[in-house]
């Protein structure tokens, strides 16, 4: 394997091209890919984990996940499992004696892969018995502890970010991107049907409920003949009760009390259009390859938008909280532009 880049696009050590000088993708029969993240990380890395094994074929893949983010995990992608823990049960920190504990009972690795880039990440690289690292160049420092390190974008959907990773060593990735879903949740009977999901990983990412509401009350309107569903979400601030209490008299507006993750799947994989914030339920649906609407604010969309057909998002320049007309006008257009009415 021949490394090729420009100078400046990414970082490579005199160890890194030395061990991959005589090297071929069938000579690497193990590999850690570092994730500590939740459901939506997990969904985001599916092409990445799908590109790796086509690349090493003889390699076996251990996933190395954090313990209290363990919903979603690519059980299918994968051949092992590395845990370590960020809190005890009692909900506080754990010690650095613990995390190198944790960190020591990965088996020795012929490459690493750091998606995740944190200070537990970072331990885990440093302690790791490793003959590969690779990560992300952010801090001048990490140059001491990763021997490869490619830029990721905030205006590159991170999908595609972490594949660059795999193209640094020569690996011709594929795009359209897949997630290897088709099969597990197969689009059976495409009912139409609307989702909604007003909840988030933090409150500050929460498309305001009222707002929700309308929305869904014009969207009932002008697509009669769709049922339009409200997800309920797992956490006691995801019941949606206020946004449902105006509509629930509607016949085709409905609210989906709490399922398990597969029935939550097979579900958006049988619908038309998920209609969400930025959140783990938006990127289910993208993994699904179904039609999404991301409404954002605050944070730039442009670093989880996949820039296909199938998908919009709503935001304005200054990042406020977008109106309820705008993000109307988006899921009509990409509904109208991918349906017959």
């Amino acid at each position: 394997m021949k490394l090729n880049f420009r100078s400046g696009s990414a970082f490579a050590s005199k160890k890194a091209q030395e061990y991959l000088k005589n090297k071929k993708p069938e000579d690497i029969k193990a590999i850690v890919v570092i994730r500590h993240a939740a459901i939506g990380d997990f969904m985001n890395i599916r092409p990445f984990l799908i590109e790796l094994r086509k690349f090493f074929p003889n390699a076996k893949i251990t996933l190395s996940v954090i313990k209290h983010y363990m919903y979603g995990i690519p059980y299918d992608l994968i051949d092992e499992l590395h845990i370590m823990s960020r809190y005890k049960e009692d909900g506080s920190k754990t010690n650095l004696i613990t995390r190198l504990q944790e960190a020591k009972t990965l088996a020795p690795q012929d490459i690493l892969f750091d998606l995740t880039d944190s200070t537990i990440t970072l331990l885990l690289t440093i302690v790791a018995k490793v003959k590969l690292k690779i990560g992300y160049p952010y801090r001048g420092l990490r140059r001491f502890f990763y021997d490869i390190a490619t830029l990721r974008s905030d205006f590159v959907v991170e999908a595609l970010s972490v594949l660059h990773m795999l193209n640094i060593l020569g690996a011709k990735t594929e795009f359209p991107l897949s997630y290897g879903l088709e099969e597990k949740y197969p689009k059976r009977e495409v009912k139409k049907r609307v989702i909604y999901f007003a909840g988030a990983s933090i409150k500050m990412k929460c498309w305001e409920e009222e707002k929700y509401a309308k929305l869904i009350e014009k969207m009932s309107i002008e697509y009669s003949e769709y049922e339009h569903v409200i997800l309920q979400g797992i956490g006691d601030d995801e019941k949606f009760l206020g946004i449902y209490e105006d509509l629930q008299d509607r016949d085709n507006v409905t609210l989906q009390e709490t399922i398990p993750l597969d029935d939550v799947m097979s579900l958006m994989a049988n619908s038309k259009c998920l209609i969400s914030n930025d959140t783990g339920i938006r990127n289910m649906g993208i993994a699904l390859e179904i039609p999404t609407v991301g409404i954002f604010f605050r944070i730039p969309p442009f670093r989880y938008w996949p820039r296909e057909n199938i998908h919009d998002c709503v935001f304005n320049i200054e990042y406020n909280s977008p109106n309820v007309e705008d993000v109307y006008n988006a899921s009509k257009n990409l509904i109208d532009k991918l349906y017959e009415k």
